[in-house]
């Protein structure tokens, strides 16, 4: 009885620690919040079939070559990335020309399928003939991509960006090891509780470490999907004439500045014509109302003379009238 009264003892003052430590804050100190349940090692003798939780979490870090208060983080974690190989986020931003809208976007979305790619994003203008995608494709197989791009269209600009996140992969994968060890001691422990509150302590702990293993899970998980699968924004549109991406001599852009003066003005007649042809039927209504309101006029104009006329002769005869009488 006394033994198993000092392993409640043991573990309630272990717990208690364990509390107040957390409380402190996890981002004061990572140690700390990591660690705050076993902060000092259990020296009680265990019952028969129990485990004995002797290491400290800080002893657990240092073993999976992770965090430690020596100020050895950097080099430990620069000596885990060098282990391994390089965590390279790839995107790229590519614009491309092409004089076949429709053939051009039927090629890169089959490319894509038969590359183990995927479309995330995409946006497609008719009227403009143009569209918008966002492009996940294994990173192996980016190349390919970008070689059917450039070798069916007219590519204009061309970006890539390469982010290097060895480290915090490294240290995140750490972070991940440490917990799991702790979350088996806190299992083990949980064997060994012999009191309700001892229990429910263990219990609380285990819950915290279950949740920002989740949590770091995801995010490793998000990592791998951002590092294996490349991201290429591509803009596609369609022009009658591909963009020169190399500068042209001044007799060159002459002569064709007057080769394209003669098409516009050739369209422009063909515009023309195509719109006098469409427009015929409100052209003739149009003049046959402008020609009914001219000949009103003229009609208005003759009535009006033939008055003006009758007026001056009867006045030219009354005034002849008068002069006779006198």
């Amino acid at each position: 009885m006394k033994r198993k009264g000092n392993l409640g003892i043991a573990i309630g003052t272990s717990l208690l620690a364990a509390t107040l430590l957390a409380g402190c804050g996890s981002s004061g100190s990572r140690a700390t919040t990591d660690n705050a349940f076993t902060t000092s090692k259990m020296t009680y003798e265990a019952p028969a079939g129990a485990a004995i939780y002797e290491e400290t979490a800080d002893e657990a870090y240092m073993d999976d070559q992770s965090y430690n208060t020596s100020g050895a983080q950097a080099e430990t974690v620069n000596e885990s990335a060098a282990k391994t190989n390089r965590k390279l986020i790839t995107t790229i931003h590519i614009n491309a020309e092409t004089e076949d809208f429709d053939k051009a976007r039927n090629l890169v979305e089959n490319k894509i399928t038969e590359l183990g790619g995927y479309i995330e994003n995409s946006s497609v203008y008719n009227e403009d003939r143009s569209a918008n995608y966002t492009i996940r494709i294994p990173a192996d197989n980016a190349d390919k991509l970008i070689e059917t791009l450039e070798g069916n269209n007219n590519v204009t600009s061309k970006s890539v960006s390469v982010e290097d996140v060895t480290l915090q992969y490294a240290d995140t994968e750490s972070r991940k090891k440490a917990l799991k060890t702790e979350e088996e001691r806190l299992l083990k422990i949980m064997e060994s509780a012999e009191t309700v509150e001892d229990l429910i302590a263990v219990e609380s702990r285990l819950a915290e470490v279950r949740y920002e293993l989740e949590s770091i899970e995801s995010q490793l998980r998000t990592y791998d999907n951002k590092i294996d699968y490349t991201t290429v924004y591509l803009y596609l549109e369609e022009v009658e004439k591909f963009t020169p991406v190399e500068k042209e001599s001044a007799g060159h852009r002459m002569a064709e500045g007057f080769v394209e003066s003669i098409i516009s003005i050739r369209d422009g007649l063909v515009e023309f014509c195509i719109w006098f042809v469409i427009h015929i039927p409100q052209i003739l209504l149009f003049a046959i109302f402008v020609a009914a309101v001219v000949i009103i006029v003229r009609v208005l104009d003759k009535k009006s003379k033939k008055k003006k006329v009758a007026k001056n002769t009867q006045q030219n005869v009354t005034s002849a009238e008068g002069e006779n009488g006198k």
